[in-house]
C-alpha cells in the first residue's frame, strides 16, 4: 500500500487536532474578550499568521494561473477586484492586522 494516502491522513488528523484546541478561542463571545488574552494571541501567530501566509501563496498562484487571463479577456477594468479578493485580503490579515485582533 502507498504511504502517500497514509502521511495525508496522519497530517490531517494533526491538523484537525490542533483546530480543536483553537476552537474554544474563536468561540468565544464579545464579553470575553478582556479573557482571552495570550490564548488568543499564541493561535493567532502560530496557526492563524502562518495559514494566512500560505493563503497568499494559493490565492497568488490561482489568481495569475486561474482567474487572471479569464478576468483580462472578459473585463479589464476588473482585474483589481479579484486581485483584492485572493490576494491583498490575506496580504492584509498576514502582515498588517494586529496580533489577537480576529
Amino acid at each position: 500500500m502507498s504511504r502517500c494516502p497514509q502521511r495525508f491522513s496522519a497530517v490531517l488528523i494533526a491538523f484537525a487536532l490542533l483546530l480543536v484546541q483553537v476552537a474554544p478561542v474563536a468561540a468565544a463571545t464579545g464579553q470575553d474578550l478582556e479573557n482571552r488574552g495570550a490564548t488568543n494571541l499564541v493561535a493567532d501567530a502560530l496557526i492563524l499568521r502562518p495559514l494566512g501566509l500560505a493563503m497568499i501563496g494559493v490565492g497568488s498562484v490561482l489568481w495569475a494561473v486561474g482567474v487572471a487571463p479569464f478576468v483580462a479577456i472578459t473585463r479589464p477594468m476588473d482585474m483589481g477586484k479579484s486581485m483584492n479578493h485572493l490576494i491583498m485580503r490575506p496580504v492584509r490579515y498576514t502582515f498588517a492586522d494586529p496580533l489577537g485582533h480576529h
